[in-house]
């Protein structure tokens, strides 16, 4: 026993993980305590202890019981684990020279002793498993965290508002019964504009109640000036979410799959009314309809753009509130602005590219929207006459199917002929009467092959397209009843643009805008289908379609029309 070591102890747990430790820092004291009772090791001091992660450099408690031992109060460690010292290669240097210089004469746990000359290649090995445990428990955390972030949910505690439930490591996100309706109300107070942040505050607190969720060592308290303004800038209560991209580093906007308490429309309003201490909008937008117009009077493409204004509550003043934060005529702030008038529009326009002279001029997005559901209005079909449309669809299928069913057995029969004739050929040419080619030359056996095979071969796409071709015609002709049937509503119900741009470019090619007026050259189908809405429309309305109808009565209602774009 070296009466010449004395030791620092020292423990660690990293506080971000306090509950994982193998054991906590009360443990390692009690275990280290017992192990320096047992083999008499003198301890200068109490034990050092520090809830920090090591798997970065930098830590203050772990600095000074180093710079402590280069000052000579002690010559020796005492540790729970190797990796309580450093699960980082810089500090793992650090002690590996300190114990080569014999500065530190031993680094001792309760599972081994390291001395000056196992400073190589054991100490950088158990660093080294250290160091590795961190890298591979980051890679994991990480793949962990982005794939919830790809499932639409947000890591971490929710927001105010919301819960997290289900197991560790598969929950979801849902609506806390107790207080998603109270900061639903202070959305609606803030968004009135006549409350400040700090009135809904007051009123959060001393009228409704409103505490933080408790949780292990915090919560239960009313909210902060500072949760406040970050509940009103949070997108996660219209439905998305920020989280830093790992691959990038950037911090990128992801759709939630939690249930929304605002609308988009609500978040951007709420966004102007805090002035600087919103949310900053986006510099670009997408929008429906671009790329798919041109204009009629150069040829240039129509394009977007969106003015967002806001008139002050004081003076009056109509101004562009992008990247204000107050009126530029009276200097009132935008967030002490009482209910003042937010204006948000969205205009298309000809680009002018191809002729800076163009006259035509801008159109309001609710107008080109009204024109675009008149024409779908055109196309509608009730909901009896769309089933009358499908039954007579599935008549047709099942008379035609018997002829295909048919002339698929015709086809097979000469198909299989022509496999019996190329098995009958080889056989010939192979036997022992064609042993000097006396039957079949080389020549002639590849000529009559290749006859046999390309019959074949064409047979085989015959099979293989005569239902494909029936399939489809039919599976077209139903989606587009379909879509005639309900475009319009979906059109004007979409929560997305991709939906109404989806509806906008199927309905049509070549469209045009010129003097604010929208000219659709109509695919063929959708125009089929539109003018014989209008001649037959009076022939269904004497039908009963709810007592199901005549198939005679039906073919009345479709013969003029259906053959005709079912052949094509």
């Amino acid at each position: 026993m070296n009466n010449d070591l004395r030791y620092f102890a020292y423990s660690r747990k990293s506080s971000e993980d306090s509950q994982r430790q193998v054991a906590s820092i009360g443990d390692q004291i009690n275990a280290l305590s017992a192990l320096a009772e047992r083999e008499g090791l003198s301890l200068v001091r109490s034990p050092f202890t520090e809830e920090r992660s090591a798997k970065d450099p930098g830590r203050p408690v772990f600095n000074d019981v180093l710079r402590r031992i280069e000052a000579g109060e002690a010559n020796a460690l005492l540790c729970w684990d190797i990796d309580r010292l450093s699960r980082n290669p810089i500090d793992n240097g650090q002690l590996q020279w300190m114990l080569q210089k014999g500065v530190i004469k031993v680094i001792k746990t309760p599972g081994r002793s390291y001395y000056p000359e196992d400073a190589g290649l054991l100490m950088s090995i158990e660093g080294g498993r250290a160091t590795d445990y961190v890298m591979r428990l980051s890679k994991n955390v990480k793949r962990g965290l982005g794939g919830k972030v790809a499932k639409g949910i947000r890591p971490g505690p929710a927001p105010i508002g919301y819960l997290n439930v289900g197991e560790e490591g598969d929950k979801t996100i849902v609506k806390d019964p107790a207080r998603f309706e109270i900061v639903r109300k202070m959305w609606d107070l803030f968004l009135t504009g006549t409350h400040s942040v700090s009135d809904i505050r007051d009123i959060a607190d001393f009228e409704w109640g409103l505490r933080t969720q408790t949780r292990r060592k915090q919560g239960g308290k009313p909210l902060s000036m500072s949760h406040m303004y970050r509940i009103f800038a949070d997108p996660f209560y219209f439905g998305f979410f920020e989280w830093t991209n790992y691959d990038t580093g950037l911090i990128e906007l992801y759709s939630g799959n939690h249930p929304v308490m605002i609308t988009e429309h609500e978040y951007r309003r709420a966004q102007v009314l805090m002035g600087k201490h919103g949310k900053p909008q986006p510099k670009t937008r997408e929008f429906a309809f671009t790329g798919l117009m041109r204009c009629g009077e150069c040829d240039s493409m129509i394009t977007a753009e969106e003015k967002n204004q806001i008139i002050c509550s004081g003076c009056k003043n109509k101004f562009a509130y992008e990247n204000k934060t107050s009126c530029p005529k009276c200097g009132t702030d935008i967030s002490e602005m009482k209910n003042p008038t937010i204006l948000n529009y969205i205009y298309y326009h000809c680009t002018k590219k191809k002729n800076r002279q163009c006259s035509q001029k801008t159109i309001r997005l609710e107008e080109l929207e009204k024109q675009f559901n008149q024409v779908l209005a055109g196309l509608k079909i009730d909901e009896d006459y769309l089933k009358v449309a499908l039954d007579y669809l599935q008549d047709k299928q099942k008379k035609e199917g018997g002829a295909e069913k048919t002339i698929r057995q015709s086809l097979q029969s000469v198909y299989d002929s022509c496999q019996t004739r190329l098995a009958n050929l080889h056989r010939e040419y192979t036997s022992p009467q064609n042993s000097n080619h006396k039957l079949f030359s080389p020549e002639e056996f590849s000529v009559q092959k290749e006859q046999i095979l390309s019959e074949r071969n064409g047979l085989e796409s015959k099979l293989r397209n005569i239902k494909e071709s029936l399939d489809n015609s039919y599976e077209v002709a139903e989606r587009i009843f379909n879509f005639c049937a309900y475009a319009q509503h979906h059109f004007n119900n979409a929560k997305d643009l991709q939906t109404k741009r989806d509806i906008f470019s199927t309905i049509g090619s070549n469209l045009i805008l010129i003097n604010k007026e929208l000219k659709i050259e109509r695919l063929h189908p959708y125009l089929l289908i539109e003018n014989e809405i209008k001649s037959q429309r009076e022939l269904y309305s004497r039908l009963e379609p709810k007592k199901g109808g005549s198939t005679k009565e039906k073919d009345a209602v479709f013969a003029s029309s259906l053959p005709t774009w079912l052949r094509g």
